[in-house]
């Protein structure tokens, strides 16, 4: 199948050389045998996050014509892009669609950043949505979901042949209730490594003073009452953090590339995963839960995955006996003390959620599923 790709290859621009979405987007439908042309998106990033309409405009237009050009070489089945408000005009994927090529768009991290997508999705044919639940707020702009759940590459996500010399490990940014998790278990004697954005970081002096200063003004002085809220809840958030980041500095690492992260599986006895989000990032706002890639990666690399229960996680393996699952900090704390202790019974668990994974998880399976719902299989 011949099929014109729109991506970036980084999921976060904060790991250096992060090739997440080139590996696990593009390098499977090629691994399938399909003529994909792909075109980086990251100019209309750019546009996006610097909100500039003239950029945009330039990048929508050189996407129009590279699809054109080749679409006259020969013509293209499908239009597969992870595309976001802001980095194009929806004008450019109408276009698109007036040549009879079925347009996909995907997304995630729906649940608390629903805003990311919502003008932009009414233009494509087809929704990818990662988180099941989100369903919902596609129909109700009138746009068609599709639920598309996240996976992984298994030429990349594989065992490592090294000692296993980390009691536990976290990789993926300090943000929601992560370093309260990390602060029970190693106030309990668990020795946890977490790396990636937000753990190292130590602003100066002067620059905590004033950030910590001007919360508790806005907590004291505000008038209105959700603003006190909001103001009491970002004091206590940055406060917590402050005084976990000062106590356990030596567990705290930069961002791993993402061979180090692959690596970091198999070096660790259990490899941890926590699901929780603030909407919009806003901590004064409800905690929801929802699915990161790290929930298949993990379990393909041969790592003993332990992360917080969804009914979602429960349909894509078995709890407790394909990855390790948790409901509260305390249940977190004695599932992890069992099975540094019991090593036979996390052999056994690793061995089945990389067996699961790889028969049912990977990119490669997704895509099939996805070509034969659209019609194109």
């Amino acid at each position: 199948m011949r099929i014109f790709q729109v991506i970036e290859s980084s999921a976060n621009p904060a790991v250096p050389g992060n090739q997440t979405w080139y590996r696990n987007l593009y390098e499977p439908l090629i691994e399938m045998g399909h003529d994909v042309v792909l075109f980086f998106a990251d100019e209309g990033r750019q546009a996006m996050r610097s909100k500039d309409s003239d950029n945009r405009g330039v990048f929508s237009q050189k996407l129009l014509d590279a699809f054109y050009r080749e679409h006259l070489k020969s013509p293209f089945k499908l239009f597969f892009a992870y595309l976001m408000d802001g980095m194009v005009d929806p004008t450019m994927i109408d276009e698109i669609r007036k040549t009879g090529v079925i347009a996909c768009n995907f997304s995630c991290n729906n649940v608390h950043q629903f805003d990311l997508v919502d003008e932009l999705s009414l233009h494509f044919d087809f929704n990818l949505h990662a988180e099941k639940d989100v369903k919902n707020k596609f129909l109700q702009i009138g746009a068609t979901p599709i639920w598309w759940p996240m996976a992984s590459n298994p030429r990349y996500f594989k065992p490592v042949d090294v000692p296993r010399t980390i009691d536990a490990s976290f990789v993926g940014a300090d943000y929601a209730l992560r370093s309260f998790y990390i602060s029970h278990l190693l106030e309990n004697g668990i020795d946890v490594q977490a790396y990636g954005p937000g753990w190292s970081y130590k602003p100066s002096r002067m620059r905590a003073f004033a950030k910590r200063n001007l919360l508790l003004f806005n907590t004291i002085y505000a008038v209105d009452l959700q603003e006190k809220r909001i103001a009491s809840a970002k004091l206590l958030e940055y406060d917590s953090s402050t005084y976990f980041h000062e106590r356990f500095k030596s567990n705290m690492h930069a961002p791993v590339s993402d061979e180090e992260l692959i690596s970091l599986y198999s070096r660790s006895h259990i490899s941890l995963g926590f699901l929780e989000v603030y909407d919009n990032h806003d901590s004064s706002k409800p905690l929801i839960q929802h699915l990161h890639l790290r929930e298949f990666e993990a379990p393909m690399s041969g790592a003993l995955y332990c992360t917080g229960y969804t009914d979602e996680l429960a349909e894509m393996f078995e709890p407790d006996k394909e990855v390790i699952i948790y409901r509260s900090q305390h249940e977190l704390l004695d599932k992890v003390k069992f099975y540094l202790h019991h090593k036979d019974q996390a052999a056994r668990v690793r061995e089945a959620g990389r067996k699961r994974a790889l028969e049912e998880h990977t990119y490669h399976r997704r895509y099939e599923q996805l070509f034969t719902i659209i019609g194109l299989k």
